[in-house]
């Protein structure tokens, strides 16, 4: 009895043509599939800080927690605690070691013999004043930042391997030893109260702050934007983990996706080998944006 084992070559080709145009098709519903959750759980990560932010200032008399994540902010918050003295805890910490007898050793500087570890970036997380209200490591990085596993222009090693993807704008600094103003917000423009922030649900809380980590193998300070009226200057760039936006929570309490309307505003995020305030010919909606949605009271001029 004879009969067919198997298939032609010219029927195996048919095959492998229609599964590569099947593959061709349905790849960009695949990648908007998996960004569509990629963001979805960022969104979840903002509202997380958000409410943990938030929670933090109820229960401290409404004073808002120190909003510069720095080395010696952090020595300063230590060195006061162990005193017994009033102190103004960072909301999130620099990497440093893990925890023994209520502090651990700061691992932020680039000549250090070593790159803080995957876990000491975490403690960082966990040390800081917003974490008894999160509870979640996890909702400090944004599974669309590739630097955990990249790190940036600067370099492929583990120096460069950021874990925390989310930062605060200058202008909600907080409470410091000596509060004042940054580079970019005067002193009389920066929140220290949630109280005073008038309009929480158009004022954004939480950015996605891609830094090179060029200064320190951490994002260090706050992220930096001047809201001036006509400035039209991006400083520190919003972090590019998402296709076409970014995510941001608000100091009501909520978080949303915004959608970028010009594309300068992505080649400033993915060129973070130029310099890092770049001004750019009016009109750039993007920048008028954050500009009138900035933690202020109002715009400056």
């Amino acid at each position: 009895m004879s009969g067919r084992k198997g298939f032609t070559l010219i029927e195996l080709l048919i095959v492998i043509a229609i599964i590569a145009v099947l593959l061709t098709i349905l790849a960009p519903a695949l990648r908007s599939a998996k960004e569509q959750a990629t963001r979805a759980v960022c969104l979840g990560n903002q509202m997380a800080l958000v409410k943990g932010y938030i929670g933090y200032c109820n229960e401290n008399r409404d004073w808002l927690p120190v909003g510069y994540i720095r080395d010696f902010l952090y020595d300063e918050y230590k060195a006061a605690k162990l005193a017994g003295n009033k102190f103004y805890p960072l909301w999130c910490n620099p990497p440093i070691t893990v925890v023994q007898n209520g502090f651990g050793a700061f691992m932020g500087y680039h000549d250090q013999p070593r790159a803080p570890y995957l876990e000491e970036r975490k403690e960082g997380c966990r040390t800081g004043a917003i974490y008894p209200y999160v509870k979640s490591v996890e909702a400090y990085h944004c599974p669309g930042d590739r630097r955990l596993y990249e790190g940036t222009w600067r370099g492929t090693s583990e120096f460069y391997h950021a874990y925390r993807s989310y930062n605060l704008p200058d202008g909600l600094m907080g409470m410091t030893k000596n509060p004042g103003g940054t580079d970019s917000i005067p002193a009389e423009h920066i929140y220290r109260k949630m109280s005073n922030i008038s309009f929480p649900e158009n004022k954004y809380c939480f950015v996605e702050d891609e830094y090179d980590l060029g200064g320190r193998n951490y994002s260090y300070d706050a992220w930096s934007f001047e809201p001036i009226i006509g400035l039209q200057q991006w400083w520190d760039s919003i972090g590019i983990f998402h296709v076409d936006g970014c995510t941001l929570s608000f100091l009501d309490g909520h978080a949303a996706p915004y959608k970028w309307k010009d594309p300068r505003s992505i080649q400033h995020g993915e060129d973070r080998s130029s310099t890092r305030r770049v001004t750019m010919v009016p009109p750039n909606p993007d920048i008028d944006w954050f500009v009138y949605h900035y933690p202020i009271e109002s715009p400056m001029r």
